[in-house]
């Protein structure tokens, strides 16, 4: 499952896991699909070991069977065991930045809700990236009172043509609004309780495609409010007087409270800081990217496990190598991802890229920006740049692989395996990642 994909040889769920621990939840709840679960389970149970590693924390792993593969499927499978405010963690979101800033902000702020954003990766699209990543596509519209960290919208590039409307009642109330189109969604929430009881009744889908965009129009619409009877809801959570803190004090007329709802609040929190980090791992070019960003992170006592076989000559630099691997002469590995039990030749060279567990890779073969998932051999001289290697496949002797990756370009890494070790080249570009666990 996706959860359980290694990024600096650590499953991407153990990150998760860790930041909730820093927050101090206690009740934690993973949801994944029905064919995802034993593998969870087990890894939470057996290998992590959370009971003893988060003695404060419950975590539980829920499973979703049928049609339950999207967010909001997910939040109303498990909605009845929801009794306060709640934070929703995507498994792909790694971040380190503080939680208690977040926290923080939604205990004295008490908006509807809160969600982070991130200033995106190289792989996501800077000035420096290929054209295609300057497609409006990929860009989202976000409007932010950066002064009372007031959420004012959303908007993904494909909803705009030409212009982009902003309605008059938010330039009268936030007549400062920045507009940005280089941050991403960390999709990472947090609510308030009436929230999911909203969800469960409602025919949403997507939390970030249609639940985010409609809590802020929720906002100044107070004829969707009534369409969608968040009054009730409102009401019902005992909590309408606490979202205010934000706007004017008491003595608002009439008219400028339905321009701008006075229940409704949302809030925005820009991960930014020094040493801090967070992305998403939803594709190919941000996973090495994240990969890069995490080996940062370590001392170089912790990159190079203390197992590790090193020969003459080979040299080993801001990269992470798992235990018992063993590395030939003269080879070099630069901004790399090694995992456990690999075994590395002769003049080898290996930069920007990930191996994982149980590879072989053999005498004079060079990798750039390529993944080798897991149980794969890569066969003397061959050349790989930007490629794919699925797990338990050898690659050819002299076998190369040239491809062009772009950071829309999303590759399934963790469900493409093979039964038997044939020879065969792996080409699986344009998959897309799957949001499901």
């Amino acid at each position: 499952p996706k959860a359980l994909l290694p990024i600096a040889n650590k499953p991407m769920l153990f990150y998760q896991l860790e930041w909730l621990e820093s927050a101090h939840v206690t009740d934690i709840l993973i949801v994944c699909q029905d064919d995802a679960h034993e593998n969870i389970h087990s890894y939470i149970h057996n290998v992590l070991n959370a009971p003893e590693r988060y003695p404060n924390s419950k975590v539980e792993v829920v499973k979703v069977k049928g049609s339950g593969s999207v967010s909001a499927d997910a939040l109303r499978h498990v909605a009845n065991r929801i009794k306060t405010d709640f934070i929703v963690l995507s498994c792909d979101t790694i971040t380190n930045y503080p939680p208690n800033q977040l926290l923080d902000v939604f205990r004295a702020q008490s908006p509807t809700m809160a969600a982070l954003f991130h200033e995106p990766l190289k792989a996501d699209g800077d000035a420096s990236s290929s054209k295609k990543d300057k497609d409006d596509d990929l860009i989202e519209y976000i409007g932010i009172d950066h002064s009372t960290c007031r959420l004012l919208f959303c908007v993904d590039g494909d909803e705009v043509d030409d212009e982009l409307p902003v309605r008059m009642s938010i330039l009268d109330k936030f007549p400062a609004v920045n507009i940005h189109t280089k941050l991403r969604d960390a999709h990472l929430y947090v609510f308030k309780h009436w929230v999911i009881d909203f969800i469960a009744k409602s025919k949403i889908q997507s939390i970030k495609d249609e639940l985010i965009p409609l809590l802020t129009h929720f906002q100044y619409s107070e004829e969707v409010l009534k369409r969608e009877g968040i009054d009730k809801f409102g009401e019902s959570s005992g909590s309408a007087d606490s979202s205010v803190i934000l706007l004017d004090s008491g003595d608002a007329g009439e008219e400028e409270a339905t321009d701008f709802h006075r229940e409704i609040v949302c809030t925005a929190i820009v991960a930014r800081g020094e040493g801090s980090y967070c992305f998403r791992v939803n594709s190919v070019p941000n996973y090495l990217e994240g990969c890069r960003a995490l080996v940062k992170t370590l001392s170089a006592e912790e990159q190079v496990a203390r197992s590790v076989e090193r020969q003459k000559g080979c040299q080993v630099g801001d990269s992470v190598i798992g235990d018992s691997t063993r590395i030939g002469e003269k080879t070099g590995i630069k901004k790399s991802v090694i995992g456990k039990h690999c075994v590395i030749g002769k003049n080898v060279k290996i930069v920007n890229s990930v191996l994982m567990d149980h590879c072989v890779i053999e005498d004079k073969v060079v990798l750039e920006g390529t993944v080798v998932c897991g149980h794969s051999k890569v066969l003397e001289m061959s050349n790989l740049k930007d490629c794919q290697v699925a797990s338990s496949v050898t690659v050819k002797k002299e076998g190369k692989c040239i491809a062009s990756v772009t950071s829309d370009m999303r590759t399934r890494l963790f469900f493409c395996s093979t039964s038997s070790r044939q020879e065969r080249n792996f080409y699986g570009l344009k998959t897309p990642f799957p949001d499901k666990n």
